[in-house]
């Protein structure tokens, strides 16, 4: 079973979605649902293995549903499409729902934006009185550096 309570995350995961949700003024819990129900809403490439599995074998369309699933479902109070879109996609994996969500909730916080930098950024600048930078500097150089 893996656990997928934001506590029991990667740190380095928990410390990005918890900066996410503050910058969008959202409880953390409530943030993670939003960004579960996103990544359920979006395609992607696993979604070709899942209808294959659905026109070949539809007796195989779920993963694995342990503990730590029925604690995501009640945790983030995720809505029965997201759910069922991991279910799939987890059974396509050949993992268990929970490990495949904790697996996309890693994987999200690993895909930093400008704004990750930026919030990380002015993170820092909260925490060091002393240090000032130039904001509008730092876009840029991040921006620069991602090629953007």
């Amino acid at each position: 079973m893996a656990l997928i309570d934001i506590e029991d995350l990667p740190a380095t995961t928990s410390d990005v979605l918890r900066r996410r949700a503050r910058a969008a003024g959202l409880p953390a819990r409530q943030y993670v649902r939003r960004e579960l129900t996103t990544l359920a809403n979006k395609r992607v490439p696993i979604d070709a293995v899942v209808r294959f599995l659905a026109d070949e074998r539809p007796e195989r369309l779920g993963a694995e549903v342990d503990a730590g699933a029925a604690a995501l479902i009640d945790l983030y109070d995720l809505p029965y499409e997201a759910w069922s879109v991991f279910t799939a996609r987890a059974a396509a994996a050949d993992m268990s729902l929970s490990e495949y969500v904790r697996q996309e909730l890693i994987t999200s916080a690993r895909r930093s934006t400008v704004e990750d930098a930026v919030l990380e950024i002015r993170e820092v600048l909260e925490n060091s009185p002393g240090l000032e930078l130039d904001m509008q500097d730092v876009i840029e150089s991040v921006r620069y550096a991602r090629g953007l």
